[in-house]
């Protein structure tokens, strides 16, 4: 394996990190604290790095699993995996999510995801993969990206199938970059030089662009929203009151359409869980807490 497919020892919690090859797909994935499990998933391009300070103060409670999406961050999937089963679809991130807990042999009493994650996170509960107690959404991407959002990527999202492209797309997400930075300041969370020159390193991996621009592409939201009106998992959505990347209005409208999913409006950015990692951990944890 390339070097960069392992974390760099500064990583956040590097500690914590356990790598695991699992039907081909080479997974790293962060295991914290005791107690009553809590499975994080972050969103399209992020990674463990996004829970950061939320596992941290979750795992003084809890068992906190947070993984690495497939192709983001350090988890590894070869392109024959990629052709063979189709993972970078909202059905495939969630069957390759529920095949890792399973190995692991953990169910989760709390699941939260972010953004993109969390749509992963309903797919699982809708097939029965999981059945926590509540699902908590942190700027849940239930609704399509903005306009602005989709003319940053249209150049390169049309060409993300061959390896060549995705590379190429990654030279262009790299650090210094405008788009980068354009995207980034798009979240409308305020960022630390350290918790962006995370994102510069990631985006300078072209298995991670790939498997972000793949997941924009692939996604099909309307058909998880159409099966959702027979979930039966609580569902609690906090959206950002700065956020973007998932206006509030939309989603405040399309969580309405979800039987008995609560929402509430935090003021933040798409990125909130880094912005106050405590405060998160907070809400994820509720009533446990």
């Amino acid at each position: 394996m390339s070097p960069l497919l392992d974390p760099p020892s500064d990583w956040p919690h590097r500690e914590h990190s356990r790598l695991l090859e699992l039907d081909g797909i080479r997974w790293h994935f962060q295991q914290q604290g005791s107690g009553p499990v809590v499975l994080l998933v972050h969103g399209t391009g992020g990674s463990t790095h996004s829970w950061g300070e939320c596992a941290a103060a979750l795992a003084r409670q809890f068992t906190v699993i947070s993984p690495d999406l497939p192709g983001h961050g350090f988890t590894a999937v070869p392109p024959s995996v990629e052709r063979a089963r189709n993972v970078y679809t909202i059905d495939g991130m969630a069957r390759a999510v529920q095949q890792l807990l399973d190995t692991l042999s953990l169910q989760p009493t709390i699941a939260a995801g972010h953004s993109a994650g969390v749509p992963v996170l309903l797919r699982m509960a809708l097939q029965r993969g999981i059945a926590p107690t509540r699902i908590v959404g942190v700027c849940a991407a239930l609704v399509a990206p903005p306009a602005w959002y989709v003319r940053l990527i249209a150049p390169i999202i049309g060409s993300i199938v061959e390896r060549d492209a995705a590379a190429l797309a990654a030279a262009k997400l790299a650090s210094g970059s405008r788009i980068l930075r354009a995207m980034l300041e798009g979240t409308g969370s305020p960022l630390t030089p350290i918790q962006l020159a995370r994102y510069e390193l990631l985006c300078r991996m072209p298995t991670h662009v790939h498997a972000a621009l793949a997941m924009m592409s692939r996604w099909d939201l309307p058909a998880l929203m159409r099966d959702l009106a027979t979930l039966d998992t609580p569902l609690e959505v906090i959206a950002g009151r700065r956020d973007r990347w998932v206006p509030e209005a939309p989603l405040r409208r399309a969580v309405a359409s979800v039987r008995g999913a609560t929402y509430r409006v935090e003021d933040g950015g798409h990125l909130l869980m880094e912005e106050d990692g405590e405060q998160a951990a907070g809400w994820i944890a509720g009533g446990d807490c």
